[in-house]
């Protein structure tokens, strides 16, 4: 079976998750609400400008990521999206732990490196990055 077949049986199999229906319903349940609709709208324009600045290579003013952070707290008493980011947030953790376990199946995570006996560990080795850090030995 091709890797095209499997990812399709894959797409399929999240599909029928209990993460990606939840998320289902509750976008449909906020779609059918205009109010939480709107505020959604509102949320999604500003994190837009805020990507669109960081693909420039640009940063976002403390104003514009203060704006965002209030903006999402705002509408979180909304109980449809609050419910919609629960969502998003189970689906999120459910991908994640797909990948990883895609990832390391792959062997595409880097082994962690343990201290030499009698050696302090280096402060680089006790970040959790998957990024080649200077200095540190793999």
């Amino acid at each position: 079976m091709s890797v095209k077949q499997k990812a399709s049986e894959l797409a399929k199999a999240i599909k029928e998750s209990p993460e990606y229906q939840r998320l289902m319903q509750a976008r449909k349940v906020v779609e059918e609400r205009e109010a939480a609709k709107i505020m959604l709208q509102d949320v999604e324009k500003k994190q837009n400008r805020l990507r669109e600045k960081y693909a420039a290579g640009e940063q976002p003013s403390e104003a514009e990521l203060e704006d965002l952070k209030r903006t999402i707290e705002l509408v979180s008493f909304n109980p449809y999206i609050r419910d919609l980011f629960d969502a998003e947030f189970a689906f999120s953790k459910m991908m994640a732990e797909v990948w990883e376990i895609i990832a390391g199946d792959l062997g595409l995570e880097l082994p962690e490196p343990q201290p030499k006996q009698g050696e302090s560990e280096p402060a680089a080795a006790r970040t959790s990055s998957k990024l080649w850090v200077p200095g540190r030995d793999f």
